[in-house]
């Protein structure tokens, strides 16, 4: 099946997937970033490669899952502890997010594998401890917890490369910890289980040395004979990863490079070390490492860069229009009365013409329920009575979106432009099997538009809305026609139209031009009216066959009508 070119397009994709998870994204922003309640996505080009597709479908999911469950009412703890609370709320609220949403755990698996292709998750040989702890911790984690197998060749090196640094049979007791992340119900609970895993590093770091069995760990190795850490110590006594999502139930590697349950073991016996053993000294360096030196690690930041790069590198970057607030109702029943009496006469008109359309046409038939008064005398002579039988036609169906300008220009006529788009809607409330929308752009900025009508509100009870309208700023028609498109493709009408108001030539005729294509292409009918331009410029816009010009904004009304009595009662 040919792909819709309007929903197929990377800006509303990105949209409609934070509608299903529940959260509010906005396109157009200057960088990808959230704040806790709303995810913003930089200007993106409509048809990215599939791997831009992929990035922001799985920051999306990423940081929705933060809004939906993390507690941001908690202060994050400084230092060492703040670095392996990150890690393990990533984990924790992405499987919460898995197990609500299960089509997030491909989108986000198949984030990681771009991510990894792009920039490996494993640092330099000679970066810092606490970036090598760190990216050992998300990558087994997230390999072995989450499923997401991208990962595993970074995990299995990391493991070693960390087994290596840390003091003997450390590694297993930590991941065994880290593991438990699975259990944590809450932010507050993951930063408990953090600070467990910093105590565990801290009294390793501060027990004696000891060269002999009695160094604190079990004979056999420091590690429990099934591979995890002591039941005390709160770890899962298989090796703290579930084995029904992918953990190694034997737990960490050998030191020496090889899988087993007998690690830390060895001639020097224990799991503490000599004074001068360098492990120490890492393991020292790992508890005073900063909050902020393995952010290279975490998913949401490593995925906004490569957004931020994609819409630098975009030549047509696309902007959708946010929705400012709802303007004051004003006074609706005083907006009615004169919408209404100005333009009683068109109101009628378009009336007569949708009923007409509905009843369709009388026919003859030889069955029905009601006689032809015509045809009585037919019995007398011989014939057969005839019944009068009518042609029943399907209402409309159709959602219209109106867009009205409101730049600059129209400063001085945008009081009547409003009383003739309300005029139209109050009609449209009476014609059953239309749903209407109106808007007015720009809003308080180029990247917003003023909502006037929603397709569940009645026009008489929101009237007052265009009463207090005021001409401002340019004429940002693709960022417009962006949000409109992205509403009627909501909508489960059959047929979906457009009519623009405008008097001006929009600030990107490219971008309108790119939007009008796909709006057509998707079956959305656009059709531009032009107040006090030529019909030239007008079709120069929305084409030849969709184009209407007027030369006063008092035809606007009349205009508006005949536009709709030619699209909705073809």
């Amino acid at each position: 099946m040919k792909k819709n070119p309007l929903l197929g397009a990377l800006p509303i994709i990105a949209t409609l997937l934070g509608q299903k998870l529940g959260v509010k994204v906005v396109i157009g922003g200057r960088q990808a970033a959230t704040d806790g309640q709303v995810i913003v996505l930089p200007s993106l080009p409509a048809d990215g490669d599939p791997s831009l597709a992929v990035l922001a479908n799985g920051y999306i999911d990423h940081e929705a899952a933060h809004i939906r469950y993390t507690d941001f009412s908690i202060p994050k703890p400084a230092g060492f502890i703040g670095l392996i609370t990150n890690i393990l709320e990533d984990v924790r609220i992405e499987r919460r997010l898995g197990e609500r949403f299960p089509g997030s755990r491909h989108n986000l698996a198949a984030l990681i594998d771009r991510l990894e292709s792009r920039q490996s998750l494993v640092p330099p040989a000679e970066a810092s401890v606490a970036q090598q702890v760190s990216a050992a911790l998300s990558a087994l984690l997230r390999a072995r917890l989450l499923g997401q197998t991208g990962l595993a060749v970074a995990a299995d090196t990391l493991e070693a490369r960390i087994d290596g640094l840390l003091p003997p049979g450390l590694v297993t007791q930590l991941l065994a910890l880290g593991f438990e992340v699975r259990k944590a119900a809450s932010t507050a609970e993951v930063i408990g289980l953090a600070r467990r895993i910093v105590a565990l590093l801290e009294e390793e770091a501060n027990s004696p040395a000891d060269t002999g069995p009695q160094g604190g760990a079990d004979p056999q190795g420091g590690a429990d004979p099934q591979g995890g850490a002591d039941p005390q110590g709160g770890a899962d006594p298989q090796g703290g990863a579930d084995p029904q999502e992918g953990a190694d139930p034997q737990g960490a590697i050998d030191p020496q490079g090889g899988a087993g349950s007998q690690s830390g073991t060895g001639p020097q016996g224990g799991v503490g070390a000599a004074p001068n053993d360098p492990r120490r000294a890492a393991l020292t360096e790992l508890l005073t490492a900063r909050g902020d030196e393995a952010d290279g690690i975490d998913v949401g930041t490593r995925t906004a860069q490569w957004l931020d790069q994609a819409r630098e590198m975009a030549d047509r970057p696309v902007t959708m229009s946010r929705l400012d607030p709802m303007p004051a109702n004003g006074d609706p029943q005083k907006a009615v009365a004169d919408a209404r009496a100005a333009t009683a006469s068109l109101r009628r008109r378009l009336g007569v013409l949708v009923e007409s359309r509905q009843r369709g046409a009388d026919w003859r038939s030889r069955r029905g329920r009601r006689l032809d008064p015509a045809d009585l005398y037919r019995p007398a002579v011989g014939q057969s009575i005839r019944f009068v039988r009518q042609d029943e036609r399907p209402a409309p169906n159709t959602a219209l979106a109106l867009l009205l300008d409101r730049s600059g220009s129209m400063s001085g006529r945008l009081a009547l432009a409003g009383q003739a788009v309300l005029s139209i809607l109050l009609a449209l409330d009476t014609l059953p099997g239309v749903a209407s929308w109106a808007a007015a752009f720009p809003g308080s900025a180029d990247d917003r538009i003023v909502p006037l009508k929603g397709f569940e509100e009645r026009a008489t009870r929101i009237a007052g809305r265009f009463t207090g309208l005021y001409a401002t700023g340019g004429t940002p028609l693709a960022n417009a026609l962006w949000r409109t498109g992205h509403e009627l493709l909501q909508r489960p009408e059959p047929r979906r139209l457009v009519v623009v108001a405008t008097d001006g030539q929009p600030d990107n005729l490219d971008g309108v031009s790119d939007i009008l294509a796909r709006c057509r292409a998707s079956g959305i009918e656009v059709v531009g009216l032009g107040i006090g331009q030529s019909l030239d410029h007008v079709q120069a816009v929305f084409g030849v066959r969709h184009a209407v010009s007027i030369a006063t904004i008092e035809a606007l009304a009349p205009a508006l009508f005949a536009v709709l009595e030619r699209q909705l009662l073809a």
